[in-house]
């Protein structure tokens, strides 16, 4: 079950945890799936890129904001809590979500502004070509990191940049990697 709030989203699992796994497990990544057959098929549609590694990145892309995601475990459900962080208050505590590393907040806004090609790319796309700056071939884990991402929003970010023609795909599979197409 999913609730969406205005300055929370909460997603609530109804079973509990499974048996020998505590709350502490999960926040260190360890996973234990309930369903082997359901995951394998999820893994193999690349939704999830690999098993135990969604808390660990949860708790990772809140650094540096007050409000931190929530974790609550009964014998039938397990919940988390996730803050918008877009807010500037969190209205239900009046706790403020801005970054409280401020160099962590100008780092991210002195990539953004930094000058683009074109006007036509988003945020994210400028990002990632800011990366060639400092790389010749980057990788969607490159990516990742640098947005902040789940590899399917790495990957949508690739697949117009590519469609645009300002990167080429080398190779394939897990060894695939990007490079900046040269200007004609």
């Amino acid at each position: 079950m999913i609730n969406i709030f205005e300055n929370y989203i909460e997603f609530v699992s109804i079973g509990g945890l499974v048996k020998g796994i505590t709350l502490d497990d999960v926040k260190l990544g360890i996973s234990v799936t309930r369903n082997r057959n359901l995951a394998n098929i999820f893994y193999r549609l690349t939704f999830i890129e690999s098993y135990g590694t969604g808390i660990p990145k949860i708790m990772h892309n809140y650094n540096g904001y007050e409000n931190k995601p929530q974790i609550e475990a009964t014998n039938n459900a397990f919940k988390i809590t996730l803050p918008n962080t877009a807010d500037e208050n969190d209205t239900a505590t009046g706790v403020s979500a801005k970054p409280q590393n401020k160099n962590a907040a100008q780092d991210k806004t002195a990539v953004q502004n930094k000058p683009a090609e074109t006007e036509s790319r988003t945020g994210d796309e400028q990002i990632v070509m800011i990366l060639f700056d400092e790389n010749e071939f980057i990788t969607r884990q490159d990516i990742e990191t640098a947005l902040g991402a789940s590899q399917a929003k790495a990957l949508r970010v690739l697949k117009r940049l590519a469609e645009k023609g300002k990167i080429q795909t080398i190779g394939g599979g897990r060894s695939t990697k990007y490079t900046k197409k040269a200007k004609d």
